[in-house]
């Protein structure tokens, strides 16, 4: 259990440290393209990559985590499955590129966005073949090497697109510069792969092809539905107000979603550990769910807390004066990360033990359950009302786990023992409540020391969970752990 662990904390922290900070860097980016362009040009930008990420997630058919299961199980199959996948993704990307392309005209958006269509149906050819080789590098748990070509991805785009804003360019040349990348990490990719997993031959399986299309209805439903819940807020609420609001709701949801990738990249890490230990051992797994939800909580409560107390000068800050009504929409959809944190590890539990007809189920009520409220409370709240709808459905998905999970759950929840850290947490929310007057790295640092000594006095993160993923070189500077009555 010693070395998976050690091997699961290097590839979190690997993957969350360039993970945040690709989308740090991109915020150079979305700044710039907020003061150049104004809520109009930053919501059609939103727009279209909301587009692409649906259409992949199509495209897609859900079986990178098929792939990734069966690799892992055989490596040797690695190529065949690339070749295999990567030739039904691509014959199935060429129908939802047309679609895309079709949609967006009929749907009557600005010329600019019909426009981008035509580049965000060309980004998808590149994308299936990267994103199923991906799944290939997380099952021989080489992670390293995605998040690098992400980086490597990320600084060219940036670099690219505040040339572009500098000259004058909008909406358009900026996708174009998307689907530019999307095409150069494309060779990069297949290139790391050669090397480190093995030759590119075609290797067509047809067995393998057989077997991906079986679980097509339920892999691609699971997919394309997770996909869906978390893209619909920005298509409803682009045709129930305006492009201006959704820039105004995207750029406060972008904080979100770069807290997200620390439960993403965690979730990625811990993948393959739970399909390995819960055909070893029903108790590990077990355990390993408990743990997994305290950590993720111990990370995710505090930064929930801290961007709650400071949205206001966290948005002036990056974005301007002129995008205030952002920071509304942050202090309410980044209480989001607390059971979103918990619903990953339960979603990896379900896929590593064969149960993710579950999975299905449960995001397709989940979905439902988001139109709804979106619907609901748009048209009276705005993008208020769009961000309540992202943040109450959340809570709603996690019941819905549990609800399906009732025979397990509550054991697995009691030993995650998710109270301690919540209320370490607590402490931060009241450090920023009362320090309004100071400086905001003032703020931020003491808030870090408040969760930190509140972390310790609670007894939150173990001596002895500490011991099985640190290097043994550093194993002896820590104290010896006593229980205490």
């Amino acid at each position: 259990m010693s070395s998976t662990a050690k091997s699961t904390l290097r590839n979190t922290v690997l993957l969350v440290a360039f993970e945040v900070a690709n989308p740090l860097l991109s915020l150079l980016l979305v700044g710039t393209m907020a003061r150049r362009l104004g809520p109009e040009g930053t919501g059609g930008y939103n727009l279209l990559l909301n587009f692409f990420f649906v259409a992949t997630s199509v495209t897609s058919l859900g079986l990178n985590y098929l792939i990734t299961r069966e690799v892992s199980k055989d490596r040797g199959s690695a190529q065949k499955y690339l070749t295999s996948a990567g030739t039904l993704g691509l014959l199935v990307s060429l129908a939802v590129a047309a679609a895309v392309v079709v949609i967006v005209k009929l749907a009557g958006y600005p010329m600019e966005v019909e426009s981008g269509g035509w580049l965000v149906a060309l980004s998808l050819f590149p994308s299936i073949v990267i994103l199923y080789s991906e799944a290939i590098f997380i099952a021989f748990e080489k992670v390293q090497y995605i998040v690098i070509l992400a980086m490597v991805e990320n600084v060219g785009r940036v670099a690219v697109g505040l040339w572009l804003l500098h000259h004058g360019y909008g909406v358009v040349a900026l996708i174009g510069s998307f689907t530019f990348f999307r095409f150069i990490t494309l060779i990069l990719n297949l290139t790391t792969f050669r090397v480190q997993i093995g030759s590119l031959g075609l290797s067509f399986d047809y067995g393998i092809v057989r077997d991906l299309f079986r679980n097509v209805p339920v892999f691609g439903s699971i997919f394309v539905v997770a996909t869906f819940y978390w893209r619909a807020d920005v298509f409803i609420l682009s045709k129930l107000t305006s492009i201006a609001d959704v820039g105004f709701y995207s750029t406060g949801y972008r904080l979100f979603a770069i807290a997200q990738v620390v439960p993403k990249s965690f979730n990625t890490s811990i993948y393959p550990v739970f399909s390995k230990l819960f055909h070893r051992s029903q108790d590990s797994f077990r355990k390993a769910n408990s743990i997994s939800i305290r950590y993720i909580l111990v990370v995710l409560l505090p930064m929930a807390a801290g961007i709650y107390g400071l949205a206001g000068p966290i948005v002036r800050l990056l974005f301007g004066e002129n995008f205030g009504p952002a920071a509304g929409v942050l202090k309410i959809v980044i209480w989001t990360l607390v059971p979103y944190g918990i619903v990953r590890v339960l979603a990896s539990g379900l896929f590593a033990s064969n149960r993710q007809v579950i999975d299905l189920k449960v995001n397709l009520m989940a979905l439902v359950t988001n139109i709804v409220l979106n619907l609901v409370l748009i048209p009276r709240f705005g993008i208020l009302g769009c961000a309540w709808a992202t943040m109450l459905s959340i809570w709603l998905f996690l019941a819905f786990q549990i609800a399906f999970l009732r025979a397990e759950i509550l054991d697995v929840l009691r030993q995650a023992e998710i109270a301690r850290p919540a209320l370490a947490a607590g402490g931060i929310l009241a450090w920023l409540q009362v320090t309004g007057s100071l400086p905001l790295i003032a703020r931020i640092a003491g808030g870090a020391l408040v969760y930190m000594v509140l972390l310790a006095l609670l007894r939150v993160v173990r001596v002895s969970d500490l011991r099985a993923v640190m290097p043994s070189g550093l194993m002896n500077l820590l104290p010896e752990e006593h229980d205490h009555p």
